[in-house]
């Protein structure tokens, strides 16, 4: 047998990726970018473009054309640091919170279809076997 399982996994991710991009209108850069800002907002603690750059992994200027966009439908603001005005912070703006939690109860909609095919004993072997993989990771340096 052919070892495809981290494939398998990948396709997976993907697919679950563009089902979210379909029903949110969102590209996965922006849906990155609305799930590290509501993760960091969670955490108390600013954002600037350049952690957006090293989180979405695309270059300055593809996050800057991104952040245009998003700036534009109200669902950032970016406001100049006093001390430096290069930096800039990035913030969600309430528009932008409200769409972070309706692709977050459309995620939720669609791992909940996605799973309700599998019976709860499926469901807890994925959810074991999912840590264990993490913790692997981890292991090696992930």
């Amino acid at each position: 047998m052919e070892n495809r399982f981290f494939l398998d996994l990948k396709y997976i991710s993907i697919s679950f990726d563009k089902l979210i991009e379909k029903k949110t209108g969102f590209t996965s850069a922006q849906l990155r970018i609305i799930g590290f800002l509501m993760h960091m907002r969670d955490e108390h603690r600013d954002v600037y473009q350049k952690d957006i750059e090293d989180i979405v992994g695309v270059s300055r200027a593809a996050v800057s054309a991104i952040l245009d966009k998003m700036e534009r439908s109200s669902l950032i603001v970016r406001i100049s640091s006093p001390l430096d005005k290069r930096m800039k912070k990035v913030e969600l703006t309430e528009l932008g919170k409200k769409a972070a939690n309706d692709v977050y109860m459309t995620m939720c909609s669609i791992e909940d279809d996605i799973c309700s095919s599998l019976s709860m004993e499926e469901k807890a072997t994925i959810f074991n076997v999912k840590n264990k993989l993490i913790d692997k990771l981890e292991d090696l340096g992930c």
